[in-house]
């Protein structure tokens, strides 16, 4: 049995097994620094503009979690606690999405209670242009999208250097759900409107 096992296996001899190694190209983008919480943002630059972001609306009682996308993401793989080249970094941006999102009632309640879609569109330009103070100063493109619960996208800004802003409420406002029932039994204070940290 083993003159037959040994036979079998002789025949095998002919094959050779070829290790490639991939070749990486140039638009590889390697790890990101120590640090970095994908949570925030796209890169080290904007995910340290979207926590700082989040801890500002949160001193003013609005509980948004925040996210920045800056594209292109390359521009933003530098050390973000470097000022100089943070400011280097964001000037190279030419894309940004800002995503808020919340799961509070009260921070819901508080942008449904402005008082119309266009008071709301101008929350959103608000918050694009704190943004945009911290030194993003060519986009030629921003999105802002705001999420209720992890599956309502709620609204949605939009802007470009050519057509300018457009504005849109995905779900009417949740009217006639219990979150803005008509009429409703109190009257909930609109959330601040952002003012660009200088």
């Amino acid at each position: 049995m083993l003159a037959g096992a040994c036979l079998l296996l002789s025949g095998c001899a002919d094959f050779t097994i070829v290790v490639t190694t991939p070749t990486p190209t140039p638009n590889t983008i390697s790890l990101p620094p120590i640090g970095f919480n994908h949570r925030y943002g796209n890169s080290p630059v904007a995910s340290a503009d979207g926590f700082a972001l989040e801890r500002r609306l949160f001193a003013t009682h609005a509980f948004w979690e925040v996210a920045i996308q800056a594209d292109p993401q390359v521009a933003g793989y530098i050390e973000a606690i470097n000022q100089k080249t943070s400011q280097t970094a964001r000037h190279k941006i030419t894309h940004l999405i800002l995503v808020l999102a919340t799961e509070l009632r009260d921070t819901m309640e508080g942008l449904l209670a402005y008082p119309s879609d266009a008071a709301q569109e101008t929350y959103s330009m608000g918050l694009l242009d704190e943004v945009r103070a911290l030194g993003y100063d060519t986009l030629n493109s921003a999105e802002v999208i705001v999420f209720f619960t992890e599956s309502d996208q709620h609204s949605k800004l939009s802007w470009t250097a050519r057509g300018g802003y457009s504005f849109k409420v995905n779900d009417n406002n949740l009217v006639g759900t219990a979150l803005n029932p008509p009429p409703k039994p109190y009257s909930p204070l609109p959330i601040p409107t952002p003012v660009p940290a200088h």
